[in-house]
């Protein structure tokens, strides 16, 4: 069973490309398997379910007496992070300077945390991310790029042909969205996809 758990918690770092982590593992056999036979043969046990950390259940099988049980164990981690070294507010944007790295301990419930800080920087807060705490995806998101009345260039293109112009952005996006901008000279509302600040395409 530690073995077990021991392999899953190695291949979870590995997926993580957490550098350093702790872990203790208090294993509770049930009192019911004193009264179970001997298995003459290496004991089975089903494959992991979860993450590897917090509470966790395995059913152990002995196939050839054809008795299993479950066995639970609380596994308590810690893993080497990049975490917040300010309170950082909604919409602010993540820079290096915001960070530093910590020894934290990690529960059930940070199964989407950030373990690795390039996938921190240029993000922008969608909430609240408290100094020294695990940073869970959720609470991050690709920046705005463009607001709700800011001024930007129609970029337009075809075959051969290219000419930009500029536009008032009608929605708020991020790289990659298409928003409605207004073409100032014309007057015309046009649908554009975000390319960088302040510039938008179009496609004719």
């Amino acid at each position: 069973m530690q073995r077990s758990i021991e392999t899953q918690l190695s291949q979870w770092q590995q997926q993580q490309a957490i550098d350093k982590v702790q872990h203790k593992i208090m294993i509770r056999v049930p009192s019911g398997a004193d009264n179970l036979e001997p298995c003459p043969q290496k004991i089975t046990i089903d494959p992991p379910q979860g993450l590897p950390f917090g509470r966790v259940q395995r059913k152990l099988s002995c196939p050839s007496l054809g008795w299993s049980l479950y066995v639970r164990a609380k596994v308590t981690l810690q893993a080497y992070l990049p975490v917040a070294n300010r309170n950082l507010q909604r919409d602010e944007i993540v820079t290096s300077a915001d960070l530093h790295w910590k020894m934290l301990p990690l529960k059930a419930s940070d199964q989407d945390v950030i373990t690795q800080e390039a996938n921190l920087l240029g993000q922008q807060v969608t909430r609240k991310l408290r100094k020294n705490k695990p940073i869970r995806a959720a609470y991050l998101e690709a920046p705005r790029l463009i607001n709700v009345g800011d001024e930007v260039i129609i970029e337009a293109s075809s075959e051969g042909f290219y000419a930009n112009m500029l536009g008032v952005a009608l929605d708020v996006g991020k790289e990659g969205d298409a928003i409605r901008v207004k073409n100032s000279s014309s007057g015309k509302v046009i649908t554009a996809y975000v390319v960088a600040k302040g510039r938008v395409r179009t496609q004719f």
